[in-house]
């Protein structure tokens, strides 16, 4: 997650990686499978957040890796993904799932087209509705993610559009108190938290947590490390 500003805004892209990295073959199958199932029934909540999810982690993989052509195939797949995302939220609005995959969707979608583009889109609203009601209805869910996502929004909204860098601080705290010590937590919240720390200017602190995040192989965390020295 992660390009010149793109990159450097880079909304809401986390790393909760899975027991094993999938290729894009198999991921781009399960999307196509996924999207399929759902497009044939509507109606069904499951199976249109499971396509939302499919979505997202094909889309994020394309733009992780910088597949060639990454920014136009995970576009289309991420702009699918918000729209089962949205049908599944809104056919059961107190269901966690249509409201995180949703969110990170737009994330994704962001890092194809741009935060600004995605803001001028009216994609803001939905997608901070979308986080806050998915850390409020369970922020344990996918290992944290919800809390983690929650505050990269937080973090990454350009200041007009209503940037809190306490919130995302409080909320990276919050997930470090909960998941830090569990086998296998995010590296990207001590990256976000160290990315945080050094744009409030708190240097020393920034490189501990970016020391921890590189640590844990958090590429991002070497690179902006690697700046500070």
């Amino acid at each position: 997650m992660k390009k010149t500003i793109i990159s450097s805004l880079l909304l809401f892209v986390l790393v909760l990686a899975p027991a094993f990295a999938a290729t894009e073959t198999e991921l781009k199958a399960k999307y196509e499978a996924a999207i399929s199932a759902a497009a044939a029934k509507p109606n069904d909540y499951e199976l249109n957040w499971k396509a939302a999810e499919a979505a997202r982690k094909y889309g994020d993989h394309l733009v992780v890796e910088e597949v060639a052509g990454w920014k136009e195939t995970a576009k289309a797949a991420t702009k699918e993904g918000m729209k089962y995302g949205e049908i599944a939220f809104k056919l059961n609005s107190t269901g966690i799932e249509g409201w995180y995959w949703y969110g990170l969707c737009v994330g994704t979608y962001s890092d194809c087209v741009s935060i600004v583009k995605a803001l001028a889109e009216g994609l803001k609203g939905k997608t901070q509705m979308g986080f806050e009601n998915a850390y409020k209805t369970d922020k344990m869910y996918d290992e944290g993610g919800p809390i983690l996502a929650l505050g990269r929004f937080w973090q990454v909204l350009p200041g007009i559009a209503g940037q809190d860098k306490k919130k995302a601080e409080q909320l990276f705290n919050e997930y470090i108190d909960l998941f830090g010590s569990t086998a296998d937590p995010s590296a990207a919240a001590w990256y976000y938290r160290g990315q945080l720390y050094k744009d409030t200017n708190r240097p020393a602190e920034a490189k501990v947590d970016l020391q921890k995040a590189a640590d844990m192989g958090n590429k991002d965390a070497a690179k902006l490390l690697a700046t500070m020295k």
